[in-house]
């Protein structure tokens, strides 16, 4: 074969091959998406300490998570410094469908003892559809959240 067709056919070979992997239908998976953090305030180990921690909470919303406790969550994951070496915050997360109408709120707590950035999920069922998703905390703070499809 001579050398400019064995070009040209490796050429159109390989472009069908790229446009058979990129038009191949994507494996059906769980939506997960980052929400915004919430900023917050926490205390050491008891409310009344005069000892004071601040951070952010980063969350990400997820439907993927096999029974009894799914398969809707939020994980939380805090980044928190402060004069304690635990620093504790609690809270609620409040969700609404969006396609259905439905809502509701679960509360949720943290603290410093599992180590910084050590993941807490929030379990929830709004049923499927658009979530919307807030997330504040009993401390002063500025809310996070955002939308996920919750299957």
């Amino acid at each position: 074969m001579p050398v400019g067709h064995l070009t040209a056919r490796s050429a159109v070979v390989g472009s069908l091959a790229a446009a058979a992997l990129l038009g191949a239908p994507a494996a059906a998976g769980a939506d997960t998406a980052a929400l915004t953090p919430t900023y917050a305030l926490g205390h050491g180990l008891y409310p009344g300490d005069v000892s004071i921690c601040g951070g952010r909470i980063d969350a990400r919303a997820s439907s993927d998570y096999p029974e009894p406790y799914g398969p809707n969550y939020v994980m939380l994951t805090t980044h928190f410094v402060g004069t304690s070496r635990v620093c504790i915050v609690d809270g609620t997360l409040r969700w609404r469908n969006l396609d259905t109408g439905a809502s509701g709120t679960k509360q949720w707590a943290l603290s410093g003892w599992d180590g910084p950035g050590a993941p807490t999920a929030v379990y929830f069922d709004p049923g499927a559809g658009r979530v919307s998703v807030e997330i504040t905390t009993s401390t002063p703070n500025i809310p996070g959240g955002g939308e996920f499809t919750a299957s």
